[in-house]
């Protein structure tokens, strides 16, 4: 039996491993092809929300219960690793505007994983 906490912690880590793994294909797809560059902004944010969906539709899967909530709470968990990983490395790129939209981003992109996930819950 998992602990409380650890199925969210597992798809927080398993979400951002999907998202590493994406942006190093995506990097490498637009270097070696003709896609251009100015294309990699849109290319990161389907990447995040994949990842966000994928985290919430785990979870929500696992649980098999509040699928919208749980979705939710890994859309903003998401976020805030982002968040971190941004002061960290970068504090030039945070503008309010920004924020907003990642955070909304996030919240819609887990919050509909999480209902896809109790809906593939209720079928097995």
């Amino acid at each position: 039996m998992n602990k409380p906490g650890s199925v969210e912690i597992m798809a927080i880590s398993k979400a951002i491993l999907i998202s590493l793994v994406l942006c190093i294909l995506a990097g490498i797809t637009v270097y070696y092809s003709s896609i251009p560059d100015t294309s990699m902004a849109l290319i990161g944010k389907l990447i995040v929300i994949f990842s966000v969906f994928w985290a919430g539709c785990y979870v929500s899967k696992y649980y098999g219960s509040k699928g919208l909530v749980r979705g939710i709470s890994m859309g903003i968990a998401f976020f805030i690793v982002m968040l971190i990983a941004t002061l960290a490395f970068d504090t030039s790129l945070i503008n309010l505007g920004g924020l907003l939209y990642s955070l909304t981003t996030c919240i819609v992109a887990g919050g509909l994983g999480g209902i896809l996930g109790l809906g593939l819950s209720e079928i097995n």
